[in-house]
């Protein structure tokens, strides 16, 4: 009877010893993995993936030595540890004339870092002249003149002026304005927008046309009404455009009478008025 009593006491006993050393050897192994994933990463960080090339791509009007002095990065740099949006952010800040930029990694050890380049798009009248700006809101230069093709803000009052800094208004509903008109299609044939007063814009198409479209609700709709009307009108004479109710259009001709006599007083002008109806927008 003892003898049994002391064999299930030993067979207990090395059934805790078996599960200890389990349990210890799983520990282990998780220390050992910790160990070296800990070592792989300092040697990742330290002496792997050091850059030993950068690639410039993109249509820019920038040599190769002046991106690599505007990124900041140098040979020998980690990959690892190399901040892409720090880089991007630097280049924009440094290059005027970059509008995007993106920085990828190629491991093990090249970066590339693509530069798109600003894209003149617009003149905004100020007091002492007009900023050419980009696409996106970057201001190119200060001119005296407004550049040929660009499409022309008056009205607009600019915060910042100089070369590099974002476009922005001292009043947020302008801001507003000139996105609504920039990234609108029917745009495209326009040539000056006046938002002196915000609630009666004024655009012009050349100077044939211009279109007193009101206030700056629904513009895409309101262009969308005029460029149905314009291709009715009588291309040689000059035209006022106006909003009639919320889905009318009207346009009127003036244009002074001609006369054989100048010793009379001049004639009044003449009008023809031209009533365009389209549904509403969607």
């Amino acid at each position: 009877m003892q003898e049994v009593v002391k064999t299930s006491v030993k067979r207990k006993q090395n059934s805790k010893r078996q599960r200890r050393r389990r349990r210890n050897m799983s520990m282990y192994i998780l220390l050992v993995l910790i160990l070296v994933v800990g070592i792989g990463f300092a040697l990742s960080m330290t002496m792997f993936f050091n850059i030993k090339s950068i690639r410039v791509t993109g249509d820019t009007a920038y040599t190769d030595q002046e991106v690599y002095a505007a990124s900041g990065i140098q040979e020998g740099d980690n990959l690892m540890r190399l901040d892409t949006v720090s880089v991007s952010n630097s280049v924009l800040s440094k290059l005027l004339l970059a509008e995007d930029v993106y920085v990828k990694k190629h491991f093990p050890s090249t970066v590339e870092i693509i530069v798109k380049p600003c894209v003149p798009t617009a003149c905004v009248a100020y007091e002492g002249g007009y900023l050419i700006v980009s696409a996106k809101g970057k201001i190119l230069e200060k001119t005296s003149q407004p550049k040929e093709g660009l499409l022309i803000f008056k009205g607009y009052i600019p915060e910042f002026l100089e070369p590099g800094q974002m476009l922005t208004s001292t009043e947020d509903q302008k801001n507003a304005i000139y996105t609504a008109f920039l990234s609108n299609e029917y745009a495209a044939d326009l040539t000056e927008v006046d938002m002196t007063d915000q609630y009666d814009i004024v655009v012009y198409y050349g100077d044939r046309i211009r279109f007193d479209i009101g206030n700056a609700n629904e513009i895409s709709y309101k262009l969308r009404l005029a460029a149905t009307a314009i291709p009715r009108l009588n291309d040689s004479k000059k035209y006022n455009l106006r909003m009639v109710g919320d889905n009318q259009i009207s346009a009127t001709q003036q244009e002074p009478a001609v006369t054989t006599a100048p010793e009379n007083p001049t004639e009044p002008e003449s009008t023809e008025t031209i009533t365009t109806t389209a549904a509403p927008a969607a």
